[in-house]
């Protein structure tokens, strides 16, 4: 195992490698989007199209313009350094806590449509959130640009092109800048409109003036501001979830390496860091970001508290395999029944006794491999934790091998008492970088610790506990008791009501539960086929001459 002196210095050497000069064509690109961004409706035809997943924040466009402004010709120059300017605007008010002074038309085009006194209280909320709560430090203060010191949010009529924008202003060193903020008057059009997309909007380009103001502006590393940004959006206002428009983007594309997302649809990255471990951790990535990649940064963050990106990449791949009507209730994302399915590949046909699968992978993805066999179905999720090619080689694929047996004695990877399993790389170097979880009939049978064996003084363990019958378990309607590893191949198997009246009687072989432990089966049913009501039940399992008990909550509603 390499240990985390060695981790340290190979991490802070990635941090050196810098990305290739930006191009004349993507200038160009990047030209077009600014003025379309500070400009809106007002020009009339606009002079480019932006897609969906382009148009949540123009943060990226604004911030790029300025770093590379002495790259644009003298005709662009002029241009950009008076669209530099903030916003023209007739009327200020400052929010209750006094964190924010907000500029608006009272009337016209650019005039807001939603409650200025609930915005004023959505940033005075958002501060309260971002700056006292998780203790990131507030944007440095302006010079009294805006009229004083206050953090500054003009609203003006965006068109429906980008939510909002927060512009760099003065350089203070050190890739650090002030800033301010532009949002838009009423979000029509938008997939979240009104005071709710005002909302999402300053939470989510406030940290952007954090990041900027006292991190660093890293135009290479973009795609992890903006998974910063648009989680926090759910952070501070979780009953809106504009962030659900753009998951689809990552879900169809879990092969694509982290770095060449856009942010807004890996934004679950920063949700799944923050439920394994605290927002701490991710406030200790910016506080890492100035001198390192956002790739290092992350990776040296979860190194500090015990545990690995490569660790982290494949229990992230399982989560993203459990959304839409395979969401396990208690596990996973709180809101997964709202995200997409997760692409897989095609379903690939297995011929017993064995068949390998060559197939080639990018550095830091989840490659989602469907293998079909009869009636069942296994899906192999392939992470390749590999953070050097993931910043400098994105493009570059590497090839391994899976080979499936429906011999569980072949294979070193055991798979839940049917079938067994071998993995390879080509290139033996690359091995240590992968991690291989296995999926079996929807169930995890490798790869996952939250379906690790209970360890427990007790001889059984049921669970789900409680059990309830609206939550759609991806086990089905199913009690399972796991039991020592010790008991006999088949055991009595009984259940009592509160008023100890047994409901329930049987034989059970023991069999592989979903943790990978043997156990039994319960459908929830008494004696006579019905579904048992809700109630308090004890269980009990004989074993020769000894009988073990526990008890189980059931919600029949």
């Amino acid at each position: 195992m390499i240990n985390k002196l060695i981790l340290l210095i190979f991490f802070i050497s990635v941090s050196k490698i810098i990305g290739q000069e930006i191009s004349q064509s993507k200038l160009d690109s990047i030209y077009n989007l600014y003025v379309l961004i500070r400009t809106g409706e007002q020009i009339g035809e606009k002079p480019i199209s932006i897609s969906h997943d382009q148009r949540k924040c123009g943060f990226e466009v604004a911030a790029s313009v300025v770093s590379n402004f002495n790259r644009f010709s003298k005709l662009q120059q002029s241009v950009l350094t008076s669209l530099f300017q903030r916003p023209v605007l007739d009327t200020s008010i400052v929010t209750p806590s006094g964190f924010f002074r907000i500029h608006y038309n009272k009337s016209g085009s650019s005039a807001p449509s939603y409650s200025l006194q609930e915005l004023a209280k959505a940033l005075d909320s958002v501060y309260n959130f971002e700056v006292r709560y998780l203790g990131y430090p507030p944007p440095p203060p302006d010079n009294g640009i805006g009229g004083d010191n206050k953090f500054d949010i003009y609203i003006t009529n965006l068109g429906a092109d980008y939510y909002g924008f927060t512009q760099p202003e003065t350089h203070l060193g050190n890739e650090r800048y002030t800033s301010f903020t532009v949002i838009d008057n009423d979000y029509l059009g938008y997939p979240t409109t009104g005071i709710n997309g005002a909302k999402v909007t300053v939470a989510h380009e406030f940290h952007h003036a954090i990041q900027i103001g006292n991190y660093i502006y890293r135009e290479s590393d973009i795609f992890y501001y903006e998974i910063t940004s648009t989680a926090m959006e759910e952070f501070v206002f979780d009953d809106i979830n504009d962030y659900y428009f753009y998951l689809s983007d990552y879900f169809n594309n879990p092969s694509r390496p982290f770095l060449l997302n856009n942010g807004y649809n890996l934004s679950i990255w920063n949700l799944f860091l923050q439920k394994n471990f605290d927002h701490q951790l991710l406030k200790r990535i910016w506080e890492l970001m100035p001198n390192n990649r956002a790739l290092t940064s992350i990776a040296l963050a979860i190194n500090e508290r015990g545990s690995t990106f490569k660790e982290q990449l494949s229990k992230f791949g399982i989560w993203n395999y459990y959304t839409g009507y395979r969401n396990f209730p208690g596990r996973y994302y709180e809101e997964a029944q709202n995200y997409p399915m997760i692409k897989t590949t095609d379903p690939m046909p297995f011929s017993p006794p064995s068949r390998s699968y060559t197939m080639r992978s990018r550095a830091t993805t989840n490659y989602y491999l469907k293998i079909n066999s009869g009636l069942d179905s296994l899906v192999v999720i392939l992470s390749n934790s590999d953070i050097v090619s993931g910043i400098d080689s994105t493009e570059k694929t590497f090839p391994f091998v899976y080979t499936l047996y429906n011999d569980t004695s072949k294979g070193s990877r055991k798979l839940a008492g049917i079938f067994s399993a071998d993995f390879e790389t080509l290139n033996p170097l690359h091995q240590s970088f992968y991690s291989v979880s296995e999926i079996l009939n929807d169930i995890v049978v490798n790869g996952d610790t939250s379906f690790s064996p209970q360890k427990s003084d007790k001889e059984i363990f049921p669970f789900p506990n409680p059990y309830r019958f609206n939550e759609n378990y991806i086990l089905g309607k199913i009690l399972n008791i796991q039991v020592n590893k010790s008991f006999h191949d088949e055991v009595d198997f009984y259940v009592y009501s509160s008023s100890m009246n047994l409901i329930y009687n049987n034989f059970h072989k023991l069999v592989f539960l979903p943790n990978g432990t043997k156990g039994i089966k319960w459908d929830l049913r008494d004696n006579n086929g019905n579904y048992v009501p809700s109630g308090v039940y004890f269980i009990s399992i004989k074993v020769g001459v000894n009988v073990f008990k526990d008890k189980v909550v059931i919600f029949n509603e």
